[in-house]
């Protein structure tokens, strides 16, 4: 591993924190590009590192990840199958805790919103 790529490992970030652009990066776990301005943010507080691509991808993109700094139990993601107890139920959107995410329960309290 170079310098350089140790030094970005070693940035702590916070959720909101631009990482980047999508043009320039990929968003990996612990990351996420805005459909509004292109940019890409951490999604958890953790540590930024940077994966190079592999030599015969065509998207020669690096990706960007967020490693959370504390030991997470199962994070929802796109896709994911979610168990969740509804807490709001609004006209057009619902708010529910989720409970389990896969078949994982979760460590600490998400919520989700249904629309």
């Amino acid at each position: 591993m170079t310098m350089a790529m140790e030094a970005e490992t070693q940035e702590l970030v916070t959720p909101g924190q631009v990482l980047g652009k999508a043009s320039q990066l990929k968003a990996g776990k612990g990351a996420y590009v805005s459909t509004e301005n292109g940019s890409v943010y951490a999604s958890l507080t953790g540590f930024r590192s940077l994966i190079p691509p592999p030599s015969d991808s065509v998207d020669q993109r690096s990706t960007v990840e967020v490693t959370g700094h504390k030991a997470h139990g199962a994070v929802p993601q796109p896709g994911s199958i979610v168990f969740a107890r509804v807490t709001k139920v609004m006209a057009r959107t619902a708010s529910a805790d989720i409970v389990c995410v896969d078949s994982k329960s979760v460590r600490e309290k998400f919520t989700g919103i249904i629309r």
